[in-house]
C-alpha cells in the first residue's frame, strides 16, 4: 500500500490562544479548559479524505507562542504546506500581534505561495467586534480565508482543516501538472514550424 501524501499545516500566535485546543479537538475530539501553553512544539497526525476521494495525511505542528520560543519554532516553517494565524475573540492584543506573526513566516518560509488561514478562536466568549478589520486585514496581507471558531463548543474547527486541506491539495496539484508539461517541452526537439516553413511559405 503505498503512502499517503501528507501536507503539513503549522498554527501561529500568541500563548493561550487556544491552538492546541484547536489541534486536539481537530484529532481527538477532546476540550480541556486547562489546557496548558505549548512549549516549543507539539506535533499530531490526522487521515482526510478529500473531495475526490483520495485520502491525505496531515502534519499538524503546534507552536509555543511565547517570545522565547520563536527562534525555535521558525525552522519549522520550511515547507510548511499551509499556515494558520490564531488569535483570541476576547484578546484584542492577540489580533494586533498577527502582523508579528505574519511577517516572521514569511521572513522565515521558503516557498511563495501558501495558503494562509486567519483563525479568531474562542467565539463563544464575549469579543471585541471588529470584522471590518479582520476582512481589511486578509485583504492586505494575501490570506485566503477568515474563520471564527471555538475548540470549546467545536464551531468550524473541522471546516478548518478540511478547507485548508482541499486548497492545498488544489495548489499542489495545480504545480505537479505545471511540472510535468515544462518537463516534457524540454524533451521536445526543436523543429521547425510546417506551418510557418512548409513549401509554400519558403523563398
Amino acid at each position: 500500500m503505498s503512502e499517503l501524501e501528507e501536507f503539513k499545516i503549522i498554527s501561529l500566535g500568541d500563548s493561550g490562544v487556544g491552538k492546541s485546543s484547536i489541534f486536539r479537538r481537530y484529532t481527538e475530539n477532546k476540550f480541556d479548559e486547562d489546557t496548558m501553553s505549548t512549549i516549543g512544539l507539539a506535533f499530531a497526525d490526522k487521515e482526510l479524505t478529500l473531495k475526490n476521494k483520495e485520502k491525505v495525511k496531515l502534519k499538524l505542528v503546534d507552536t509555543g507562542g511565547q517570545e522565547r520560543y520563536k527562534a525555535l519554532t521558525k525552522n519549522y516553517y520550511k515547507n510548511a504546506n499551509g499556515v494558520l494565524f490564531v488569535f483570541s475573540h476576547n484578546d484584542k492584543e492577540s489580533f494586533d500581534h498577527i502582523i508579528e506573526w505574519v511577517t516572521l513566516f514569511d521572513e522565515n518560509c521558503n516557498k511563495a505561495e501558501i495558503p494562509k488561514f486567519l483563525i479568531g478562536n474562542k467565539n463563544d466568549l464575549k469579543k471585541f467586534d471588529e470584522q471590518e478589520n479582520f476582512d481589511g486585514f486578509i485583504k492586505e496581507h494575501n490570506i485566503l480565508r477568515y474563520i471564527s471558531t471555538s475548540a470549546k463548543d467545536n464551531i468550524n474547527i473541522k471546516e478548518i482543516f478540511r478547507d485548508m486541506a482541499e486548497i492545498i491539495n488544489q495548489t499542489t496539484n495545480k504545480k505537479t501538472t505545471q511540472t510535468k508539461v515544462e518537463k516534457k517541452l524540454k524533451k521536445k526537439k526543436p523543429g521547425r514550424c510546417q506551418q510557418c516553413y512548409g513549401p509554400d511559405n519558403m523563398n
